[in-house]
């Protein structure tokens, strides 16, 4: 079974699995905490220092340090090659299935959910460099970023931890969705449902280079 590239390998899983969930909950601290920028910064400038510091310069650096440290190798954030025609198959696949889910997810879920939200991102000015630089090359490190944490590293986490794969997709999806919580409970529904789709493809293949793509595809459609 693909997902079984996952699974635990040898050694004392005990230390192994403590050490790998504390990697995991202190890279997904950053993300929450950067939701309070969406409420109480109403600068697009002064946003980005603060998103670009929590949620891309910090967990990057303390991903660096951990494989330096040989704590992790970059193999337990789901950095594993894809054949190229398996790559384009399933970057194609979740991009197309993410951005329908995307689209029309939200509009389910505020059926029975509510839909305030408690921020945003504040407007960007017009012709603000930092505004296309963010759409573009911010845009692709969310996907990377939250992609090895919280689909890579959850994984590998939550396997070590002694869960099955349906339990370790369902809860690494909650906790993706739970890191949007200033949108509001139907966005975070909406955003747990594609961490669903995103989990089963990372059980299928054990990589996550399509969900990368995939990732900023979704990112891209809604934003620009």
């Amino acid at each position: 079974m693909p997902g079984e590239v996952l699974r635990k390998p040898g050694g004392s899983m005990d230390t192994r699995a403590k050490r790998l969930l504390l990697l995991y909950a202190v890279l997904a601290v950053p993300f929450f905490l950067n939701d309070f920028a969406n409420i109480y910064i109403k600068d697009f400038a002064t946003w980005i220092a603060v998103d670009y510091t929590f949620v891309k310069a910090l967990p990057l650096a303390v991903m660096f340090w951990a494989v330096s440290r040989g704590l992790v190798g970059w193999k337990e954030f789901g950095l594993r090659g894809l054949p190229p025609l398996l790559f384009i198959y399933y970057g194609l696949a979740m991009s197309v299935l993410g951005v329908l889910m995307d689209q029309y997810g939200y509009d389910f879920f505020v059926l029975f959910l509510p839909s305030e939200s408690l921020g945003a991102i504040p407007e960007t000015p017009q012709g603000n460099w930092l505004g296309w630089f963010d759409l573009h090359v911010g845009l692709f490190m969310v996907g990377v970023m939250e992609e090895l944490v919280f689909r890579g590293l959850a994984f590998t986490a939550l396997f070590s931890a002694g869960l099955n794969s349906f339990w370790t997709i369902m809860l690494s999806a909650l906790v993706f969705g739970l890191i949007h919580w200033s949108l509001g409970p139907a966005a975070v529904a909406a955003t747990g449902a594609i961490g669903v789709l995103f989990g089963v493809c990372l059980w299928r293949t054990g990589s996550v280079l399509p969900l990368i793509l995939a990732h900023f595809v979704v990112d891209y459609v809604f934003f620009s």
